[in-house]
């Protein structure tokens, strides 16, 4: 297996201790959620786990915008490997995932009749961090529930369809409840800074600008920094195509697990083999 590259963190990135102290408190509410039998609980946690997720994540953000550019964080590559079956379709749980914290993901497939592909991630080194965790997790929930919920009795091409849905609808919901947890810390945070507008302080009341800068601008900047580096690392893109399957059931059922999903723990570092 190849290591993945990590470059030597900034002063922008918060301490090691710092972080192995949130992996923990993560872990420990993931664990809760995966220990208790009752869905409403489990959810509870999860919901808990992604806010922190998102917080934690902005606290980094306002770090990186804080530091002297010339000893910021920069993006960086990490490779995952997806095993066959419904590679496409898992690589669009892991598109969604990445998007969610400001990472981009290209397939580099194995060609026809490949057993294994690889998942290319371009962010900043601590959004990979989240994103390798979630996704590790979250494949590994996708397949338990997928061969749990799967109807017996379909036909090989009725059952392949239906869990290409299965997968899709699960992937669009929890892509969707991660980007809603990252909006509302964005907003929560903006908002107790008062970097929207500032009432004016001279009696006049007219508004003035915060000094402050916006979340959502220093997330946008990243952003724009991981686009410029995932475009230089894959100058030659194309699109691909990946079928979301025709079973409205498979989709909507997906979609339910996608609702009560919750995350496990899971390592970074080298090139990780998920979704066997």
């Amino acid at each position: 297996m190849a290591s993945t590259d990590q470059r030597t963190p900034g002063t922008d990135s918060s301490s090691g201790s710092e972080q192995d102290r949130r992996l923990a408190t993560i872990r420990g509410l993931l664990a809760k959620a995966e220990a208790t039998e009752f869905e409403h609980e489990a959810e509870l946690f999860f919901n808990k786990a992604s806010e922190l997720i998102a917080r934690w994540a902005i606290d980094e953000a306002q770090l990186w915008d804080g530091a002297d550019k010339q000893v910021r964080q920069r993006p960086d590559e990490m490779q995952l490997v997806v095993h066959a079956p419904y590679m496409a379709q898992k690589a669009i749980l892991i598109s969604g995932v990445a998007q969610a914290h400001g990472c981009r993901s290209v397939r580099l497939s194995g060609g026809k009749g490949a057993k294994s592909e690889v998942v290319s991630i371009v962010g900043f080194p601590t959004d990979l961090k989240w994103v390798e965790t979630l996704v590790t997790s979250l494949l590994v929930q996708l397949t338990s529930t997928m061969l749990k919920s799967c109807p017996s009795g379909l036909s090989p091409s009725g059952s392949a369809s239906w869990r290409r849905s299965y997968i899709v609808g699960f992937a669009e919901t929890v892509s969707a409840r991660l980007q809603e947890d990252r909006r509302k810390a964005v907003q929560e945070t903006d908002n107790a800074s008062g970097v929207s507008r500032n009432h004016s302080s001279d009696g006049s009341g007219g508004d003035s600008e915060s000094t402050t800068q916006s979340v959502a601008l220093v997330l946008a900047s990243r952003e724009s920094e991981v686009e410029d580096d995932y475009r230089r690392r894959y100058p030659y893109l194309r699109s691909s195509w990946a079928s979301a399957g025709s079973s409205h059931a498979g989709r909507s059922a997906g979609r339910r697990a996608g609702r009560e999903a919750s995350l496990t723990r899971g390592a970074f570092g080298s090139r990780r083999s998920l979704g066997r």
